[in-house]
């Protein structure tokens, strides 16, 4: 019976019915996996090597990376989501090197089929360049892993210097794909760069306020920036929607 409702459904609608539901189910039952087997090498120095330290430290790293920690565990899911889309964020996650590879694979894939997440095609697309690139990232390592000490030894040295510059590299390309830099006419670059500045601006700000004004919010620098930018995008949805409205009367 199910199988025939499934054919009968229009691909939106399977995508909203069964695609979304499967994977949340699989991706916080592979979350809670991951997340139970970053105990093992405490297991096994505690069970195995019979290593222990008074509760007291425990609880004292715990509160101190937690302490550190927190707005980042907040605001890195939100500022990655609208990108990244269920799917992804899950992948990317578990994998690891969400804004070095995952996120700007994302927008790469999803500029380049001039789409994005909240489609069924774009959430398809995106799924299969993180993917990718969690098979390229394994392959990549794999090979270092096994030769990288020579292939290190190697390397010029002005090359080795070079890698410092490789996520400022990436932030820069990506800005200059939003902006539409080499496809866009003049205008429509200036546009672009236009509306990207109030959420520049909320950046600055939050910068200012959690290291300038009150050193004591250093940690939730970026869930300040994250959530204002939210804030301003809302306002700015709400004052297009309104247009949209009013030029349709």
């Amino acid at each position: 019976m199910s199988e025939n409702n499934n054919k009968n459904m229009t691909p939106e609608q399977d995508y909203r019915e069964s695609y979304m539901p499967a994977v949340h189910r699989i991706g916080r039952i592979t979350m809670a996996v991951a997340m139970l087997l970053c105990f093992l090498p405490w297991l096994y120095y505690f069970f195995v090597k019979g290593y222990t330290l008074p509760m007291s430290t425990y609880i004292s790293g715990i509160s101190g990376i937690a302490a550190i920690g927190f707005g980042m565990w907040i605001s890195e899911p939100e500022a990655y989501w609208p990108v990244l889309g269920s799917a992804g964020t899950y992948i990317a996650y578990l994998s690891g090197n969400v804004g070095g590879m995952r996120f700007p694979v994302a927008t790469a894939v999803q500029k380049n089929l001039n789409t994005d997440i909240t489609t069924p095609r774009g959430q398809v697309a995106t799924v299969v360049g993180i993917v990718s690139s969690v098979v390229v990232n394994l392959i990549i390592l794999l090979a270092i892993v096994l030769a990288g000490q020579f292939v290190i030894s190697i390397l010029p040295e002005t090359v080795l210097s070079a890698f410092g510059f490789c996520v400022v590299a990436m932030l820069g390309s990506m800005i200059c794909m939003n902006l539409g830099v080499g496809k866009a006419s003049g205008s429509a670059v200036v546009k672009n760069l236009v509306g990207v500045i109030p959420y520049i601006a909320v950046g600055i700000c939050a910068w200012l306020v959690c290291n300038k004004f009150f050193p004591s919010l250093f940690a939730w620098g970026m869930a300040v920036a994250v959530g204002g930018s939210i804030l301003v995008g809302y306002f700015i949805y709400r004052n297009d929607l309104k247009k949209a409205e009013t030029a349709d009367k």
